[in-house]
């Protein structure tokens, strides 16, 4: 087993559960969809709420998830692995360069 541990800002969270940064962010991303930005909030308002109820760490993996949810976690392992590994790779040319 792995770990890909992300880091994201309790302000990130706050403000992307935002309806306003949602339209917002329709209006500016020409091409977003609607739909897909409304899913989004909705994962940000859930988070936000636990992180009201003071919990700080979300641990994701498959064996949590029902069959729906699992399916939705393989389709985007994908894009979450890549994010890793540009991250990776983006550091060590941070480091070569200094």
């Amino acid at each position: 087993m792995i770990k890909i541990i992300f880091e994201v800002s309790e302000d990130f969270i706050r403000e992307s559960a935002s309806p306003e940064t949602v339209t917002a962010k329709i209006k500016v991303e020409n091409g977003i969809s609607a739909m897909k930005s409304l899913f989004d909030m909705i994962g940000f308002k859930q988070l936000e709420k636990q992180i009201d109820e003071g919990k700080t760490e979300f641990v994701v993996t498959p064996d949590k998830f029902d069959d729906k949810s699992k399916e939705f976690y393989n389709n985007e392992i994908g894009e979450i692995c890549l994010l890793a590994a540009v991250s990776e790779i983006d550091n060590k040319k941070e480091e070569s360069d200094e």
